[in-house]
Order: C-alpha cells, then structure tokens, then sequence
C-alpha cells in the first residue's frame, strides 16, 4: 500500500455558494425545496437530493426517503422510463402474462422491456415479475443497454475476475454486460471485492447509479475525460483505496502525484497518521490538456473499542447476578474495563466476568471500555431486582380431624437469604439447614386457625393460613358382657376405656365414679334389688366429650334351698332327731322354723332337734325364710306305736 500525506482539513459548512446546480434531465423543472429527514448524513445524499430536484425519484408523505429501502423491477422501470424519457405510448397487446394494461406500472414496463428484460420460459407465456426485487445485476444490464452498449464493446474480458471475487454468483448469460457496467464505472462493487449481483438494489444505489449516468453523459458533452472516483468517506483504521475509471488515455494524479493507469482504471492504497478530515483531490488530463477533477473528502476517527456484554437480564429474583463480557480494540490489546467505576480485568482473550450485588429496586450498570487513545466505548444497562418473598410449602394439613395432636411439617427457601425465619402464630420454629420444619401441635376444640409467616433478611413476607376444625369423638367404652337375668344379689361389672385425646378419661356408674387403672380398665361388684336394674356407665374425657352404655340385669330372688334328713314313718321309739340343712345365695342366715319353734342352722346351714313323740301321728312343718321374705316349708309325719 502506497502512503500519501493528506493534508488535514476542518469540517465544511457549506454556504450557499457551494451548492452546485444541475439541469433537470430534457428541460425538467427543478425543485429546490426538498428536504428529506433521513438521508443528511447519508453518504448517496448528493446523488437523492439531485435526482430528487430533478423529478426522477421521490420521497414518502412523512418526508422520509427510505434509502436503505429495496425497490421491485416495475418501480426501476418506472425510474429507467423517467430518466431517459422514454415513450410511453405503447398501445400493443401486453407483453407479459403478469403485466396487463390496467396495472399502473404497464407503460413503464412496456416502455422499458428491451432493457429490463423479462422472463421467457421454453414454454408457457413471458413474465416479468413485477413485485420482485431488482438486484444488482438487474440495473447493471439495464443500465449498458440503455446507454447503447452492446457486448462489442468490452475492452477486457477480465476485468470481472480482476475486480470481484463473486463472479460465479453473477448469471452467466448476464456477465458481459456486468462487466461493460464495471469497466465504464457505470456501477461498482464493495470494499470487501465482491459485487453481490442477487443482492436487491436500494433506493440509495439507484439513485447514485442514476446519478452518475446522467454527471458522465455531461462530463461527454463538455469534451473532458470520463473520471469516476470511489473512495470512502469514513476510517477507522486510517487506511483507505481510491480507486477509479477515466477515458482511455488520460492520465491521472491524486493530490498532485501521478498514479499507474491500466485498461482506464488506477487503484491507490493510502494510510493516515492522524485523525482529522483529509482531502483527496483526482485530476484527469488528457494530452490536450482538457481535464476533469473530482474532489472528496475522507475522514480519520479512531473507533473506541468494542464492548459486548452477554446475556445481562431487565429483571432479577437474585440479589447477586453474574456479569460476562467481552471487550476487544484494533488499536490496543488491553483496553481497560470498568463498572460503575470499578475497574475490572479482561484475561488475555479479553474476556471479562464479575459478580454484581444488586440493590432492591433499578440497578444501573454503567460499563466502560477505554483504549490507549483514550477513546471510550459506553454501554449502560438497568436491571431491575426485586428480591421476592420466600417460598413456603407446608406438608398436608387436614381440614377437620378428630385427634387433638397435630403434626406440622413444612419446608422454606429463599434465593437471597440461606436462613429465613419460620413463625407459627408468632412463635419462631426451628428451622434446620435444608430450610425443613417440624412441630406438634394440641388443637382445641372447633376451629384452629394456624398463620405461618417466613421472612427474609430483605423483609419480604410470605404467609400461609391454614384452619383445622378440632372435633373429638368422645372416648371408646366397652362393657364386658353381664346377664340379662340373675337369681344371686350382686354381679360384677367389669370394661375398659380408652381415649386417644385423654390419657385418663374418668368412668361413672350410676353417678359413682369408678377407679380406672393404667391400663383403661375398670371392675364394680353391684348389689342389685328384685326385679329390673338399670346401669347406666358413663365415660368423660378431658373436652366433656360423653359417651354412655346402658345395661338391664332382672334380678330373681329365690327361696333358700331346705334339705330335711330321713325320719321314718313309724316307729315304736318314743324321741327321735330331727336333723337337716339349708343354703340361701342371698342370705348367709336364712331363719328355719319347726312348727313355729324357730331353730338355730350352725354355719354350714346345719340343724336338728331331739322330739319327743306321742302316741299315734306326729306331724311336722319346717319353714325356713331369707331376709327377702321368700321361704319354702317342708312336711313330714312319723307314727309311733
């Protein structure tokens, strides 16, 4: 690459002097007064506000021009038809299936078809594809047709292959004329060597290719040599080509110092020392001595390094976030890096990380990338942290239970916070290191209401209510069995009670409490009266909770049992023993008479007595009566002879 030194300018404020006015195309009237709001810093804005002025190109209703904007092949008709002034009273059938004479584009598409072709399939009819986009080797060809051009005219065969790098994407039978374009400066390539031929052509291009149609058929009329320079405006490295086409057999210089000319087309490499504003100044001269000069201007601005941040979230549940990044410069190999003023330490890649502690609320990240030229790249991001409360989960709580004992389980997390508290109605649970909880509760009766409340070290809340209906059944009673009838006077009753909310449920019958041991088991002899007796057990537990079973025992009360010895029927002896036995269940006592004469039982229920007989029949009674009034009375007779 050749050096040149360019000399620095300032920047220009253009007054109105320095504005150059072209002629409309064919007469056209010229519009001065158009402004667009989107092209001034453009770099094709000389060539929109000239065809603009000039009534070949328009803008939008919102003042806009669109540059960047692709056109379809029917509006590049339309431009080709305006540029050139071509007739539109094309009155013939339609050429192409898909343009028919209604659309609005048919006249220009008629008017222009011999240089923007359509589509012609071995079979079925010509089409021209109205709504597609032009690209670039699309105005190329229609560009070479329209100034006259034909395939003879290419001076090298080459010049597509010296000048791009992609052209095998350019069609084939589309390639010669390509090339006539290039080699005329009719349209060219970009810095990277390549042409992009399927590229859609933007409003921008259009407009510049048209605009240097228009300068060169002036330039031709003037008599000096064609010359059409391309250079950038901006660098960033301070190196730069221009390079350009003239009229075979002029010689060119660039700010004054010749320049090597081959088949009409020079390239110059240059580099920059220092920022600023350069001109470039390119004279054309022929040996007549006829000259064509274009000036440009090219600008020198050190590019701060390049910042990228990965992957920085809007919004955060964390109070701690993880920063990457990346920064690299052309000019420095470590560009410094700061946070928020704090500097951080790219590794030799110039990868970069730290960890943020971020503050409730919007968090601003102001990042900085400067460079040994102290050129500073910026980039500011906000992330917006709201810490969020802890995550409570209970284990299953019922929603009624009859067991007055209830187990709590339960478990709490917090992203910031490894230890939130657990409270249950106010009291602080012991909360282990898996963030688990346990605790037993006694319920009271009916509803219990049970509000649980983690808290983090930030102050977010989380609570939980929970109710559970406290109901208890009562105790479990059971009556061992006792007869329905009996003929004895006292009966044991025995059972057992058990409570799963009372350890010592108390036990009752007939009103009497009765002793219950360890075990929930009771015992009561019962005396009972003649006739029906009603029992009546009742078990209490600690909630008043009652439950009672009844029991019916008829009680029979028989007479004693009376056992009289042998006494014979006759007899000649003149005293005989009288001896027997009586039993009574109910009465230890029973009386016994003999004959009225009450007798005396020994405690085994023995008794006799020695009687004196009389002559003939003796007759005796022995009755024998218990404490109930039940007796019995047996007879014998003895005869003595």
């Amino acid at each position: 690459m050749l050096a040149l030194c360019l000399l620095p300018v300032m920047p220009l404020a253009y007054a109105e002097g320095n504005v150059l006015q072209n002629q409309a195309v064919d007469g056209g009237t010229i519009n001065q007064n158009i402004v667009f709001v989107d092209v001034s810093n453009h770099w094709a804005n000389d060539a929109i506000y000239d065809m603009a002025q000039k009534g070949i190109i328009s803008g939008y209703d919102d003042s806009s021009f669109k540059p960047e904007n692709s056109i379809t092949r029917e509006e590049f008709a339309k431009l080709i038809a305006t540029t050139f002034s071509l007739n539109l009273g094309y009155k013939d059938a339609p050429t192409f299936s898909d343009v028919q004479n209604d659309r609005w584009s048919y006249s220009y598409i008629e008017a222009t078809k011999e240089y923007l072709t359509g589509y012609y399939p071995p079979k079925g009819q010509a089409f021209f594809s109205p709504d597609t986009r032009a690209t670039r080797e699309d105005v190329a060809v229609a560009l070479v047709k329209i100034l006259g051009y034909t395939t003879d005219d290419l001076r090298d065969s080459n010049v597509l292959r010296r000048s791009f790098v992609d052209v095998e994407d350019i069609s084939f039978g589309l390639r010669d004329y390509v090339a006539i374009a290039a080699e005329n400066s009719l349209i060219s390539g970009y810095e990277n060597r390549t042409f992009r031929p399927q590229n859609p052509i933007t409003r921008a291009e259009v407009a510049t290719l048209l605009y240097k149609v228009i300068k060169s058929s002036v330039q031709d009329q003037a008599d000096g040599p064609s010359l059409a320079v391309t250079m950038p405006e901006k660098t960033d490295s301070g190196t730069f080509y221009v390079s350009g086409t003239v009229s075979k057999g002029a010689k060119v210089t660039i700010n004054g110092t010749a320049v090597d000319v081959v088949n009409g087309a020079f390239k110059e490499g240059y580099s920059l020392e220092e920022e600023g504003v350069y001109s470039v100044t390119v004279v054309a001269k022929l040996s007549s001595g006829k000259a064509s000069t274009v000036r440009k201007q090219i600008t020198y601005q050190v590019a701060g390094p390049q910042l990228k941040l990965h992957n920085i979230p809007e919004t955060s549940d964390k109070e701690s976030v993880s920063i990457t990044g990346t920064v690299t410069d052309t000019t420095d190999r470590n560009p410094y890096v700061y946070l928020n003023e704090q500097r951080l330490y790219p590794d030799w890649n110039g990868e970069f990380s730290t960890t943020v502690k971020l503050k409730e609320g919007v968090n601003t990240l102001t990042f900085k990338a400067v460079n040994a030229s102290d050129k500073v790249t910026q980039v500011v991001k906000t992330i917006s942290f709201n810490s969020g409360a802890p995550v409570l989960k209970l284990g299953d709580i019922p929603e009624s239970t009859s067991n007055n004992k209830l187990t709590i389980t339960g478990s709490v997390k917090d992203a910031n916070d490894r230890n939130p508290v657990v409270y249950l109605n106010g009291e602080k649970l012991y909360v282990n290191w898996n963030g688990e909880f346990t605790k037993e509760l006694t319920l009271s009766d009916g509803q219990n209401t049970l509000t649980f409340r983690a808290e983090s070290n930030k102050g977010k809340i989380t609570t939980i209510v929970k109710t559970v209906i406290f109901e208890s059944d009562g105790p479990e009673l059971r009556v061992y069995d006792v007869p329905l009838t009996v003929n004895v006077g006292n009966v044991t009753l025995t059972g057992k009670v058990k409570d799963k909310n009372d350890n010592d449920p108390v036990v009752y019958l007939n009103n009497e409490k009765l002793v219950v041991n360890w075990n929930g088991e009771f015992s009561k002899t019962v005396t009972l009266t003649e006739g029906d007796n009603v029992l009546i057990i009742r078990a209490v537990n600690a909630s008043g909770k009652t439950v009672i079973e009844k029991r019916t025992i008829f009680y029979i009360v028989a007479a004693p049992t009376l056992t009289v010895d042998y006494l014979p029927l006759r007899t000649t002896l003149k005293r005989i023993t009288l001896s027997g036995t009586v039993k009574d269940s109910n009465d230890s006592s029973p009386n016994v008479y003999l004959n009225d004469e009450k007798l005396f039982p020994n405690w085994n229920g023995e008794f006799s007595r020695d009687i004196s007989l009389n002559k003939g029949e003796n007759v005796f009674v022995i009755l024998t009566t218990n404490k109930y009034g039940k007796s019995i009375s047996v007879t014998r007779s003895v005869y003595q002879d």
